[in-house]
């Protein structure tokens, strides 16, 4: 499956975005960021977040010692101090994780296959049936509207194949 921001990290716009963590250069063994004009950003503290899902995101917090006379300072950030960012060094794994795939021949291949799969499906629901949001609420209930759904689109494209079958009989 694509991330969020895939398709836009692939742009030319983002890939030049020097404010954008991901076009900066990582070191592992110092546990440092450097930006593209070269000043290092070094840990200041690790803090965590709780998401309602349960779900805990672990983030890293890194912070230039001085930001004062940096060229590309406009370009980098708004704020009027020194450089911070806020980094979750296992979302950027799992991203490069996901790109990494993608790209492979197998992750393009299945790809493509989703896009012809199950997603026309998806776009008969949404434009031609009008189905926008669940009725619903609960994973159960949900997983029984998404079954009637799945019977009233095989029901029509059923209904669909049989009035052309007929109507080549009686020609």
């Amino acid at each position: 499956m694509k991330y969020g921001s895939y398709h836009k990290d692939k742009s030319k716009a983002w890939k030049e975005n020097i404010g954008k963590i991901e076009n900066w250069t990582y070191t592992e063994t110092e546990d440092t960021w450097t930006c593209p004009a070269g000043q290092i950003l070094h840990f200041r503290k690790e803090s965590k977040e709780l998401l309602e899902s349960g779900y805990e995101i672990r983030k890293r917090h890194y912070r230039s010692l001085s930001c004062d006379g940096c060229p590309l300072k406009e370009r980098c950030t708004k704020a009027g101090g020194h450089r911070e960012v806020v980094v979750s060094l296992e979302r950027l794994r799992y991203q490069k994780q996901a790109r990494a795939i993608l790209q492979s021949e197998e992750g393009y291949a299945l790809a493509v296959r989703r896009m012809t799969e199950p997603e026309s499906v998806f776009g008969q629901l949404k434009n031609n049936r009008g189905f926008r949001r669940f009725l619903l609420r609960g994973l159960e209930k949900v997983t029984l509207e998404v079954g009637w759904l799945s019977l009233a689109h095989n029901l029509l494209k059923q209904a669909t194949q049989d009035q052309k079958r007929r109507a080549a009989i009686l020609q």
